[in-house]
């Protein structure tokens, strides 16, 4: 049988007493052992899209609760690169859900992204969601202006209510560090960390 899944989460937030507007859509259809995996997701502060990038996979299962994934990553900003995109996704221990990729830029440059997250019932409609997200440049990443090592991490706790299981509310707090370019020369970078606090609304369809 064919089953699919799919949800979308909304939520607002103020860094630096600017509001930034942040989406995050996913899902998969497939059977129990082959699926097509997808996520689009991005952010908007100050009337511009800051961050936008899209996903596909195909996903094979190899053992219980673990995929392979291969597909392709397109990154719309801040810099427009396509990706090869490869690695494994599944729930590992204490019910984690994590995916290890590795990507390689159509330039060649390759990089890695590790996120995990789990759900801790408190009652049957509040949960608590532990997670994070990191990345690392393997390689100088020209059209982003950014030389390797760490580009991005962040560490999260969210708080939702489930009125239903497919609409939820729900607050974030959420510890992230980031680089990105000066705008002095290509290589110019500056690091920023912060908390973010936001509102948001998560929809199952």
């Amino acid at each position: 049988m064919v089953f699919h899944f799919s949800q979308l989460e909304l939520d607002a937030s103020r860094i630096d007493r600017t509001g930034v507007a942040h989406w995050d859509a996913s899902g998969w259809i497939g059977t129990d052992f082959d699926r097509v995996w997808w996520s689009a997701e991005g952010q908007q502060s100050r009337g511009a899209i800051g961050e936008a990038e899209f996903t596909a996979l195909y996903g094979h299962y190899v053992r219980r609760f673990w995929d392979v994934v291969v597909g392709y990553r397109q990154d719309l900003k801040p810099s427009a690169q396509g990706y090869l995109a490869f690695g494994v996704a599944g729930l590992a221990p204490y019910w984690f859900e994590v995916s290890a990729l590795g990507f390689i830029s159509q330039e060649g440059k390759p990089s890695l992204r590790l996120d995990a997250d789990t759900d801790l019932f408190l009652t049957q409609r509040l949960v608590l969601t532990l997670g994070g997200e990191v990345e690392w440049l393997l390689a100088d990443d020209r059209p982003r202006s950014l030389g390797r090592g760490l580009a991005d991490v962040e560490f999260g706790l969210r708080t939702r209510y489930e009125i239903r299981r497919k609409f939820a509310p729900y607050f974030d707090v959420t510890w992230f560090r980031e680089r990105e370019n000066a705008g002095i020369a290509d290589q110019d970078t500056v690091t920023q960390s912060d908390l973010r606090l936001a509102l948001g609304l998560r929809l199952i369809y």
